[in-house]
């Protein structure tokens, strides 16, 4: 009868521990974001201090943005536990009392409550703050309800005061921002070396906030939690693509599972619920993000879900050089040799097509070695036992000198006071040549760039071929002016010297126009930062795609 007694209260005290509503031990909670730090940047950088916290603690590589993949509105729903069409953030113009969405709910100050406002409710004592890199990150906070807020130059200063501040107020609960990574990958290129180093300067950055934890003495009831509000892909994000919507996350501090992958999903307004969690809060039922309790020793283990899931992966990266550039790349008078590279610890084969259509586990088996003797648009795929990546897409060139494939460019300097594009005829030219695309890539250009770094201007004319009769839709993405003329219609037109994107439409008969192209850019670019020109078309019956060197020709016949 003892035994009984005794098991029945074993059994007791078991379930009364994995009952536990929230965790124990956990008082002061610091959230550090890094924004536009990729899950694929991130684990390709050397990060010795991130690593560290990742094997003491739980992460995981596959946090998903919300839509737009763009600051605000991730930010925002990482303080808010709800998206933007529930808080209105829908973009990065939101500024309080402007709602071209309105929210479902406000507080008396006017913002839909977030995190700070829920700690001030529940914790009128509570010491809280919010350090940023970026100024708009301000605009997301209701500071009436916060004991400091301030935003710095630069993100080694955001860190530094936000060391200062733990160590002399031990606060509750800390948001920071930092912004430096985003802006190189703008600057640079996702996944560029000057990016990669921009998220090991952030390392060392997050070093000094956790130094700080250690130093006020108060680790041991310290939850730090890492994150990003977005990735990225070539220059920009806030599309749809893999690599601009996911991004790590990181967990370390009392009760929380140590060196684990967490393989549940995670959404970016999940962190506002895992901050209320870890410090024992009710959340709004306005909120729809969940605590990841996964994570937490004695709450719960990654269980699979009652239907049959496929894993998304990664998916696979073509090389190409520089990084910057849509994924493909331009081979004259040789053929082209494709590069994939699998995404860091992941496995799997690589099937592709070359027709543009969505590979299966069927198609063509990618074994480290393809080359191309004609232009193609690469589908490309990664496949596991038991998951799929998302279908990425490359386009190889091949142009032909033989066949007369070529453009002639026409390289010039601008008056230091030019504000928008100038009047080619009024221009004197420092250089000329031949190239092979729109781009800036060749060695006579990277010449050029270097001795002429700013106030620079080129004109590009030659023939397009057209191989079929029908309307055309033009779209230029640069980090200057331009224009397009095809059969001397104006088809594009960005006059402003800044990053610009616009389309333009025109109707062509099969056959070869008359091209002309004009850029012009006045800001000094990094010394790491390509030129850049992306210029796309569409037709009835032919996918968006870059102009292909093959399309390109010096004359008309």
């Amino acid at each position: 009868m003892k035994k009984i007694v005794f098991a029945c209260y074993v059994l007791f005290l078991l379930t009364a521990c994995q009952g536990a509503k929230y965790p124990k031990g956990i008082e002061h909670v610091i959230v550090i974001g890094i924004d536009g730090m990729s899950s694929q940047g991130f684990i390709q950088a050397h990060t010795p201090c991130m690593d560290s916290l990742m094997h003491a603690g739980a992460y995981s590589y596959k946090v998903r943005s919300i839509l737009p993949s763009v600051s605000s509105p991730n930010w925002h729903a990482m303080l808010s536990g709800a998206g933007p069409e529930l808080t209105g953030v829908i973009n990065n113009s939101w500024k309080r009392g402007v709602y071209e969405l309105p929210a479902v709910t406000l507080t008396d100050n006017g913002y839909f409550p977030g995190i700070f406002r829920i700690i001030r409710d529940a914790k009128p004592q509570a010491v809280t703050a919010s350090f940023y890199n970026w100024g708009g990150f301000g605009d997301l906070l209701e500071k009436e309800v916060i004991d400091s807020c301030a935003t710095f130059p630069s993100s080694l200063k955001t860190a530094q005061h936000t060391a200062a501040y733990i160590l002399a107020k031990k606060p509750d609960f800390v948001f920071i921002q930092l912004d430096e990574v985003d802006g190189a990958g703008h600057e640079a290129g996702h996944m560029s070396p000057h990016y990669l180093r921009t998220i090991e300067e952030a390392d060392t950055h997050v070093r000094l906030i956790v130094d700080a934890v250690t130093q006020a003495g108060i680790a041991e009831s310290t939850l730090i939690m890492v994150v990003s509000d977005h990735g990225g892909i070539y220059y920009w994000h806030g599309g749809n693509a893999y690599e601009e919507v996911s991004t790590p996350i990181i967990f370390a501090g009392p009760g929380i599972k140590k060196d684990a992958l967490i393989r549940r999903h995670i959404y970016r307004y999940d962190v506002a619920a895992d901050v209320a969690f870890a410090l024992g809060l009710e959340t709004p039922q306005a909120w729809v993000g969940r605590p990841t309790r996964t994570a937490y020793e004695g709450f719960g283990e990654d269980v699979a879900p009652t239907y049959k899931e496929t894993e998304v992966l990664p998916p696979p990266m073509f090389y190409a050089d520089p990084v910057a550039v849509p994924h493909g790349g331009l081979f004259v008078d040789k053929p082209a040799e494709v590069v994939i590279k699998k995404p860091v610890g992941v496995e799997g084969d690589i099937r592709y097509t070359l027709d543009g259509s969505i590979p299966t586990r069927t198609s063509a088996l990618y074994d480290g070695t393809l080359r191309l003797e004609k232009s193609a648009i690469l589908a490309a795929k990664l496949f596991s036992a038991n998951g799929e990546s998302p279908c990425v897409y490359a386009q190889y060139r091949v142009a032909d000198s033989k066949a007369g494939n070529g453009l002639h460019y026409t390289f010039y300097t601008l008056p230091p006071d030019i504000r928008e594009m100038p009047s080619f005829t009024t221009l004197k030219p420092v250089a000329e040549g031949t190239c092979y695309e729109l781009d800036f890539f060749s060695p006579g250009f990277l010449d050029l760039r270097t001795r002429y770094p700013q106030n620079m201007a080129v004109c590009f004319t030659g023939w397009l071929e057209i191989d079929q009769e029908g309307p055309y839709t033009f779209y230029i993405w640069t980090k200057g002016g331009s224009k397009l003329y095809i059969k001397s219609d104006l088809v594009l037109n960005n006059r402003r010297l800044g990053d610009s994107e616009t389309k333009g439409e025109i109707y062509l008969e099969k056959g070869r126009h008359p091209l002309r192209f004009e850029y012009a850019r006045k800001q000094h670019l990094h010394p790491e930062v390509q030129e850049m020109v992306n210029l796309e078309y569409e037709g009835e019956s032919m996918s968006r795609r870059r102009i292909s060197a093959d399309k390109l020709f010096l004359n008309k016949n």
